[in-house]
């Protein structure tokens, strides 16, 4: 079923899953997750995430042989496992985040550890130079 549009009227739905729209409305009841938005007057417009979610009913309803509490349960223990999937991934995104820290840290301090470095050598470079003058002050040049 390829979903092209926004928004989709109650019989579109129905006619999708070829069944009434009395069941629709049915499930709506029974299932507090299926939310279909309302326009101005009152109809409902389904989005392409509740034909999905939708789609998961009819699969572990009609396909499936579950009653309709235990499709609220499988869909409930669904969603759990989404969440603590998701603590995880939060999880891996902060360590994500610290790591980048510490390693822009270290390039920062390696950057000035260089820079001193430098200032070290061209300080060594002067003193070179200052050894190089003669007793009156005037600077030998090396060849």
């Amino acid at each position: 079923m390829e979903l092209t549009k926004r928004y989709y009227s109650i019989s579109e739905v129905a006619q999708m899953f070829e069944m009434n729209i009395s069941k629709l409305r049915f499930w709506e009841e029974q299932f507090p997750t299926l939310t279909p938005k309302r326009d101005r007057s009152g109809d409902r417009k389904y989005t392409q995430d509740d034909i999905k979610h939708l789609q998961e009913i009819v699969e572990l309803v009609e396909d499936q042989g579950y009653t309709i509490e235990g499709a609220k349960k499988a869909l409930d223990n669904k969603r759990k496992k989404k969440n603590v999937n998701q603590a995880v991934i939060d999880q891996l995104i902060e360590i994500k985040f610290f790591m980048t820290f510490l390693s822009d840290s270290l390039d920062k301090d390696s950057d000035l550890l260089e820079d001193e470095e430098e200032d070290t050598e061209d300080e060594d470079n002067n003193d070179e130079y200052k050894e190089n003058e003669d007793d009156e002050g005037k600077q030998i040049t090396q060849t």
